[in-house]
């Protein structure tokens, strides 16, 4: 795993996600070489920060200004993010919806900080520069710069994103009856193996001599060599030649298809490159694919498609490991096609980690087999990083990659048996001969765990090798009986007679009850070199509890998997999408989100008019019609009880306007928030949300039923403000901040009335640390700097503020957030002031939470924060600096980054001193060079813990460009930022008037836990640099440099 890409997956990992997302505004994001939040750049060109006043922020791409978007929280926590433009094509399924969410974006390295493009696969693009051709898919390989966006994403037939895939024997050996095999004189002999991974290491001892073709999908600057470990270890599963550690098929041959880079992560479209390659181009007998995405998969993603389409021309076997989350099988693992393996231990128990089904979606028989995955030894690599060694040319590692290889081999010793078998025929060979758990599922264990001894000798196959059912609707009085057809396939020289029967469990896991699956014969006799056919009838109108049924069909020790779906009790919910002008319009869309079950149902809708089957239950329901103008109306109801079928009408005709009316004439709004949030049975709940840069065109429609109190909340919130004629808000001497949020339901009188004398009153200034610079207010108000600012506050509400400085020419100088939320009352006058130094590094907690400024989960260490924070102590801020940040133990350098303020190091286990080094310069007037030594003691952590850093805040009453007087001598509080909440005990500070060539001690005193520091300034001098060093009661410390960090006068 990557460094950078690790580094986001711990970001996704300690950001909260909220379900809202602030406004977005026209003004362009201010950027810093170290951004304290996670951002990720859409392929639309549209910024999305995860961080800010609701949790997500969203800046429209260049040229893109006005657009409007919206979001939602899906049931995993997952934030999507859509452009206006992007909802047609997503209701066309022209566009991937792993485009639009965030929370993955970032997790998986698609982050801006990681890379400046976005990998797309595009079927049918016209005029896009290909990077490689994926014929499986009739697809190509297109990448998009970030900055410029794809601006023609509407010409093409299918764009997907092209996602991450990661890297998913003594004892195993016989455990699979492999060395039976081998005393028959089966071995893999004259059979190609394909291995997709992270390259092979060729020159290994238990090796040699069987790679005999290799091909590099990765670009790696290693080649086919495997600088990883995964793939080396995986081959030498297959076809290792060691006297302890020997493979499943050591007579294979191998492919080398390097498709994992040296970090074990690659995209989608190498390892489709690569599954071409192995299958139309080497003719490969077995490809064994040891990886998988992340996230559950139904079986229609690119690379399933690529499996089946690949399977079904080639006739080679694609063999996946099923995946390590514990949940649903991922992608490619979930392909019909696939022969996909769970994991069990050395006693044929389940391994936790091991993906299991039923599939998302369909409830399809996933994962097919089962193979050994805990504690596996074998090969090596030279270079390799991974495992746990056994001696100096053997590791062992865990996994359902682990397991895979398993099968992979013994799938070679039946292919060097019976040459003229297919795919199909290799994966009922295999299945069907499966050793099963009784204690497991056909979801956990597919057929059962592998038995490559009973596969070579047993002469009876299936087909199909698994049976899915289907579903049977509710209620079942009424069921058709379902009838599916096995076919029984003699590959041996004499006839055989077997006995039908089934065990099957219902969903409580006891047995089926009587007559529910029969057959049409009892026993069958298939003759030699033929086939014999059953029939079973799965009559769904015997009574029994309601959910799936699985087990499988046994004929003379051939097993074959089967599973049903008697419906739970369901309902047809019959929706119409009426426009406001009385028709049916398909430019709509709903989303049911069931809340006591942490599943939802968003039907497909071509016509304006659909049918959703629902379970009976209670429904958070989001919905909304798009018409031209642009016009949006939506419909959310907090609670909708399906319990009979039903209609509902979303219709734009019964929609009212929202938003705020003011005192002051002219107020237009700037931003537009409204969002919709629902509490579940689970953790975070479910929600919807639009921004937009004002609220034109919205409508919705009151609600028709309402939630219990706490459960459900309707709030809008906009920004408001002069506007100067020209689309901006550039001379406006007022803001407006007015939030407005209605308990239970959505209500029916929408625009809200507010009076001046409603609401808290604000002066803010706001000070420039270069001359000829613009100051832009929550991204609304951008004026030249200095400028004072009325401000009206909707009172008791917990208010997320920004400010950003840029330079005459719109270029990003510095941008300061308040981290600490703050609320406003009504009475007299209160006053702000932003901008305004000594700027420095700050860590400011939200109250109640692990500051993720600086942490430590396990012996990971992440560091994410800005070093140009204001005098405000509720404030964090950066500037657009150069610079570094180094980390060492005990005195040891760890690892550096060319960045101010960020690094992510995995540091040895235990604990130890560490010194983290930091350095960070711009082309500002004040603290333009600032250095920062932290010492800290630390060790590894049971979950994500801050570290204990200290940052010395310095706030003299400086003037708006960031002076004072050199005649009177400059007091100065002094605040002390505790990453980890402990207590400074001690400060000492230095000045500096000649920009840090010399420096003096200067007095500092503590009252009353206030700690302060004064300098007298000689007449020449025209700046002040400041140095600090402050010490905890653990011994913690730092030592902080500020150049010029204010000016004199």
């Amino acid at each position: 795993m990557s460094h950078k890409r690790s580094a986001i997956a711990v970001l996704a990992g300690l950001v909260a996600c909220g379900l809202a997302v602030p406004i977005s505004g026209n003004a362009a994001p201010v950027t810093g070489t170290a951004p304290p939040d996670p951002a990720v750049t859409l392929f639309t060109g549209d910024k999305v920060v995860l961080g800010g006043e609701h949790g997500v922020t969203v800046l429209a791409g260049k040229g893109r200004e006005g657009t409007r978007f919206s979001y939602y929280s899906d049931e995993r926590g997952d934030v999507h993010v859509i452009p206006e433009d992007a909802r047609p094509l997503l209701r066309a399924n022209k566009l991937d919806q792993r485009l639009f969410n965030v929370t993955q974006l970032i997790k998986n390295g698609y982050d801006d900080k990681t890379r400046a493009d976005i990998p797309l696969i595009v079927s049918g693009g016209v005029g896009l520069a290909k990077e490689r051709d994926l014929p499986s898919l009739n697809a190509s390989v297109v990448r998009v710069d970030k900055a410029a966006g794809l601006r023609t994403f509407a010409v093409a037939d299918k764009i997907w994103l092209d996602g991450p895939v990661r890297a998913s024997l003594d004892k195993s050996i016989p455990q699979i009856g492999a060395p039976e095999a081998w005393n028959s004189g089966h071995t893999g002999k004259g059979t190609t193996v394909a291995v997709l991974d992270t390259g092979i290491d060729a020159a290994h001892a238990d090796l040699s001599d069987a790679v005999v073709g290799a091909q590099d999908f990765t670009g790696s600057a290693s080649g086919t060599d495997d600088r990883d470990g995964h793939g080396t270890h995986v081959a030498s599963i297959i076809t290792g030649e060691h006297a302890k550690y020997r493979g499943v098929a050591p007579d294979a041959k191998l492919l080398n298809g390097k498709v994992l880079n040296d970090f074990g992560s690659g995209q989608e479209s190498w390892i489709i490159a690569g599954m071409e390659w192995a299958s139309a181009k080497q003719d490969a007998d077995v490809i064994n694919m040891s990886l998988g995405s992340s996230l559950p998969s139904d079986g229609t993603d690119p690379m399933s498609q690529a499996v089946n389409r690949l399977t079904a021309e080639t006739g080679s076997l694609f063999v996946i490991a099923a995946g390590n989350t514990g949940g649903m099988p991922p992608s490619p693992g979930a392909a019909d096609a696939a022969l996909t393996v769970g994991a069990v231990d050395h006693s044929d128990a389940l391994a936790d980690f091991s993906s299991r089904g039923p599939r998302w979606a369909d409830n399809a028989i996933k994962p097919d087999i089962t193979a050994p995955g805990v504690d596996i030894a074998a090969a090596k690599a030279t270079h390799g990083r991974i495992g746990t060694p056994v001696d100096p040319t053997h590791v062992r590692l865990s996994g359902t990659s682990m397991a895979a290889p398993h099968v992979a081999g013994a799938a070679a010793i039946l292919a060097g048996l019976q040459p003229s078998w297919q795919a199909n025929e290799i994966k009922s060979a295999l299945m069907g001969s499966a050793k099963p758990n009784p204690s497991l599922t056909v979801f956990e264990q597919g057929a059962g765990r592998l038995d490559v001894a009973k596969a070579v000798r047993q002469p009876l196959r299936t087909s199909p090798a698994s049976v899915n059912a289907g579903v049977a609707l509710w209620p079942h009085n009424d069921d058709e009986p379902i009838r599916k057809a096995l076919k029984y396939h003699n590959s041996g020289s004499a006839p055989v007679a077997v006995d039908i029967s089934a065990s099957i469990r219902d969903p409580r896991g006891n047995p089926a009850p009587a007559g529910m699956f029969t057959f049409s014969s009892s026993t069958v006799t298939v003759p030699a070199g033929g086939e014999a056919e059953v029939v079973v009838t799965i009559d769904t109108r015997v009574n029994g509890p309601d959910g799936l049924y699985s087990g499988v069909v046994e004929a003379g020790g051939v097993r074959t998997p089967i599973a049903v779906n008697r419906e739970v009790e369901s309902y047809d919910v019959t929706v119409n999408f009426i426009d406001h002008n009385g028709n049916l319009t398909p430019r709509s869309e709903i989303r049911f989100v069931e809340m006591d079950i942490r599943k939802a149902f968003i039907p497909d809708n071509p016509t304006g008019s659909l049918v959703a089957r629902l379970p009976k239950g209670r429904y958070f329901v989001d919905s909304g019609i798009d018409e031209p103008g642009p016009r949006i109306t939506l419909r959310m109801e907090p609670e909708f009880v399906v319990s009979g079928n039903t209609t509902l009408d979303i219709d734009a005709r019964r929609g009212k306007p929202i938003g705020f009316t003011v005192d002051k004439p002219n107020a237009k709004a700037g931003t537009a928030f409204f969002e919709f949030t629902r509490k579940t049975s689970w953790p975070g709940g479910t929600g919807a949300g639009f921004l937009w840069p004002n609220f034109d065109g919205v409508y919705v429609v009151p609600s028709q039923t309402s939630a219990a109190p706490g459960q459900f909340t309707y709030t809008t919130q906009t920004r408001m403000a002069e506007p100067d004629g020209n689309g901006g808000f550039t001379t406006s001497p007022y803001m407006y901040h007015l939030n407005h949020a209605v308990d239970g339901r959505v209500p029916d009188s929408l625009i809200v009335r507010v009076r001046d004398n409603q609401l808290a009153r604000v002066r803010s200034e706001h000070g420039t640390t270069a001359e000829g610079s613009l100051g832009t207010r929550d991204n609304i108000v951008t004026r030249p700097l200095p400028y004072t600012l009325d401000e009206l506050y909707t009172p008791d509400f917990p208010w997320y503020n920004k400010f950003s400085q840029q330079g005459s020419d719109g270029s990003p100088q510095s941008s300061t957030s308040t981290d600490i939320r703050r609320s406003y009352k009504l009475g007299p006058v209160v006053t702000e002031r932003w901008n305004f130094g000594v700027f420095g590094p700050a860590f400011v907690p939200e109250p109640n939470t692990v500051n993720t400024s600086a942490a430590r989960a396990g012996d990971v260490m992440l560091f994410n924060f800005g070093l140009y924070a204001d005098h405000d102590p509720r404030r964090t801020g950066s500037s657009n600096d150069t610079g570094s940040t180094t980390l060492y133990r005990n005195g040891v350098q760890i690892g550096t980054e060319p960045w101010s303020g960020y690094g992510l190091h995995t540091v040895p286990t235990g604990d130890a001193e560490f010194r983290l080094h930091i350095e960070a310069r711009n082309q500002l007037e004040v603290s333009n060079k600032v250095v920062v030594d932290w010492t800290f003691r630390s060790g590894t952590t049971p979950s994500q813990e801050a570290l204990p850093l200290i940052a010395v805040r310095f706030a003299p009453h400086v003037d708006a460009r960031q002076r004072v007087s050199r005649l009177v001598p400059t007091v100065i509080p002094v605040h002390m930022d505790h990453n980890s909440g402990g207590q400074v005990r001690s400060l000492t500070v230095q000045v500096s008037h000649d920009e840090g060539v010399t420096w003096k001690a200067a007095p500092v005193a503590n009252f009353n836990g206030k700690w302060f520091t004064v300098v007298s300034h000689p007449s020449a001098a025209n700046s002040v640099s400041l140095r600090a060093s402050a010490k905890d009661a653990e011994g913690n410390s730092v030592d902080q440099t500020i150049h010029r960090a204010f000016l004199l006068k």
